[in-house]
């Protein structure tokens, strides 16, 4: 991340209005609602020759494969955003566990000298 030309604090932000929008995004189901509800709402008439049934249901059909799409992308959104974080939180990790360790080093070389 140190050659990120964003400030940590902006990384976070922007992480964070990603997730929201692609959040929102994920929850819209109303136009997928009113359009299937229109689709319920024509009548079609049981008589031989009559393709509205066929075509209710292509519509019907056709709606739920174009969310499923949606929904498809947003899964590879969000696991690229997962890869993407796994990488920076685990070299973040690192840094802490290894200032950590120093830091229990240190105080157990100062403790040991004080003992002396």
């Amino acid at each position: 991340m140190s050659n990120s030309i964003f400030t940590t604090e902006q990384l976070i932000e922007n992480y964070n209005m990603i997730v929201r929008l692609l959040s929102e995004v994920q929850a819209d189901n109303v136009h997928m609602q009113k359009s299937l509800d229109m689709l319920e709402r024509m009548h079609c008439e049981s008589v031989p020759g009559d393709i509205a049934g066929q075509a209710k249901a292509n519509s019907a059909c056709e709606i739920v494969k174009s969310r499923e799409t949606t929904n498809q992308k947003l899964i590879d959104a969000y696991m690229k955003m997962y890869d993407d974080l796994k990488t920076a939180v685990f070299s973040q990790n690192t840094s802490c566990a290894d200032i950590t360790d120093k830091e229990i080093k240190t105080e157990t070389e100062e403790a040991a000298d004080g003992d002396k």
